[in-house]
C-alpha cells in the first residue's frame, strides 16, 4: 500500500473497537476521526484522550493522529453543523491533540 496515512472513522459505536489498529504496518499512520461532524454534539477533550489512550493499546501514539471523522459536509445536503459549531470541533482537535502529543 503506498499510503502513508490510513483515515479511519472512529465516531460511533458503529466503527467498532480499535482492535483492528494491531495490523497497522509500522511506517504508515492512523489518523482516527474521533470528532463526529454528524451532528453538534460536542466531545469534551477528556473523551477523546480516553479514546486516543485506549487506541493506544492497539498501536504506538507515535503512530496514531486524530482529526474530525469526516469532512463538514459528507453528503450532498450536508450536515447541520453552523459554522460556530465547526469551528468548535476543529478547536477540539487542536486541544486534545496537544494533551496527548506535547
Amino acid at each position: 500500500m503506498k499510503a502513508q496515512r490510513l483515515l479511519l472513522e472512529y465516531d460511533d459505536a458503529r466503527s467498532g473497537s480499535f482492535e483492528p489498529l494491531r495490523e497497522v504496518p509500522e511506517d504508515k499512520i492512523a489518523v482516527l476521526g474521533l470528532i463526529t461532524t454528524k451532528n453538534s454534539r460536542l466531545e469534551t477533550p477528556e473523551e477523546i484522550r480516553a479514546r486516543l489512550r485506549e487506541a493506544g493499546c492497539y498501536l504506538a501514539l507515535e503512530q496514531l493522529a486524530l482529526s474530525p471523522q469526516c469532512g463538514f459536509s459528507s453528503s450532498v445536503l450536508g450536515n447541520r453543523l453552523t459554522p460556530e459549531a465547526q469551528k468548535k470541533k476543529l478547536h477540539l482537535v487542536v486541544e486534545a491533540a496537544r494533551a496527548v502529543w506535547e
